[in-house]
């Protein structure tokens, strides 16, 4: 079976890999990426719409056999309610429209600590939208809850830097971190598998492992 995927969030960090994943693995026929500007990639495979995240067209959902799920923000970066309205309304939308297109597969990245009941706005917004989408009634819905992302930033940011340096080499049983390579291996992998459900920090790192392992020429390319 060729698998055609949709992808939201391929210009984060993390969602960049899992194109580039989709792209190299000869067991997906098309990628239809969704986004607010034009993409600077060029491949046979990719179909690029430029979208309003608040009106999501509902055709370019269809056809599509699995969607995956980056999309995210932080209060920080985008205040309370920018916070909200991407990681809850954006991720939700983009998930309710590609159930009622047909699509079987849910892929979504969110966090480690995720909540709906906790104390702390991040946390329990994650919970939330984990909780909504594991009751949609897809085939199979996955939801990844990394640690704190290893990422190698193209701009520089020393202290941002040395402490994520810091925090790997501490953290060598990957209890508290995990590089970002290792999240979309998962999320590309666990398309041909029958994995479901939440899959936690420690199982992310094993899973991307023993991918590697069994099929290293399918995975991107270095941390």
């Amino acid at each position: 079976m060729s698998y055609r995927v949709l992808l939201a969030g391929a210009t984060g960090e993390t969602g960049r890999l899992v194109l580039d994943n989709l792209l190299k693995d000869e067991r997906v026929s098309k990628v239809t990426t969704l986004g607010r500007r034009e993409s600077k990639i060029e491949n046979e495979k990719l179909n690029h719409h430029i979208v309003d995240f608040d009106n999501l067209p509902d055709e370019v959902f269809n056809d599509h056999d699995a969607a995956i799920c980056t999309l995210g923000t932080t209060r920080a970066k985008s205040g309370k309610a920018g916070f909200i309205k991407v990681d809850k309304d954006y991720v939700l939308s983009f998930a309710e429209k590609s159930k009622t297109a047909g699509v079987k597969q849910f892929h979504l990245m969110s966090s480690q600590g995720a909540n709906a009941n906790s104390y702390f706005l991040y946390t329990q917004v994650k919970g939330e939208v984990d909780d909504k989408v594991l009751g949609m009634g897809f085939e199979r819905a996955v939801v990844y809850r990394p640690a704190v992302l290893l990422v190698k930033r193209n701009e520089s940011r020393m202290a941002e830097a040395a402490a994520i340096w810091l925090l790997g080499w501490a953290d060598r049983s990957r209890g508290m971190s995990i590089p970002i390579k290792d999240v979309a291996d998962a999320m590309v992998g666990s398309l041909f598998d029958d994995s479901t459900g939440i899959i936690d920090n420690r199982s992310i790192v094993a899973k991307a492992a023993a991918l590697k392992a069994q099929a290293p020429q399918q995975t991107s390319g270095d941390n």
